[in-house]
């Protein structure tokens, strides 16, 4: 019999196998790495540093291992199937950040009220 440790672990486990498989059937913005990386880098910058979102995006490329060509190629896709927008800074012209538009923030949405379902089939979950 397995202790109740090991039990919770295979129960998150469980839940994120479950919660991927969702995310490859429903999100365009997380079948691939390069997806997953920016769009959990602009959720970064949506909930939890503002000031965030004013970065250059530059900024969205560190941390990771995969080329900044394939990033940069997976963040044209963004824009072109409308989940964000590029602008221009007003202090650098050079530079450019990023606005998630409506429908990021509605597939955001969709996406963690999908993660609260699937955790709160195993676990319950108490709202700040």
């Amino acid at each position: 019999m397995l202790d109740s440790k090991v039990t919770q672990h295979l129960l998150i486990m469980s839940c994120l196998e479950e919660l991927h498989e969702w995310e490859l059937s429903n999100s365009y913005m997380l079948k691939t790495m390069t997806g997953q990386h920016l769009y959990y880098k602009i959720v970064q910058r949506i909930v939890g540093d503002k000031s965030l979102m004013f970065k250059s995006l530059k900024d969205l490329f560190s941390g990771s291992n995969l080329s900044e060509k394939a990033l940069r190629n997976r963040m044209l896709d963004f824009e072109e199937f409308g989940y964000i927008e590029t602008n221009t800074c007003i202090d650098d012209g050079r530079s450019k950040y990023l606005m998630p538009t409506s429908l990021f923030h509605a597939d955001l949405r969709e996406h963690a009220a999908q993660a609260k379902y699937i955790f709160s089939k195993n676990f319950l979950l108490i709202d700040k």
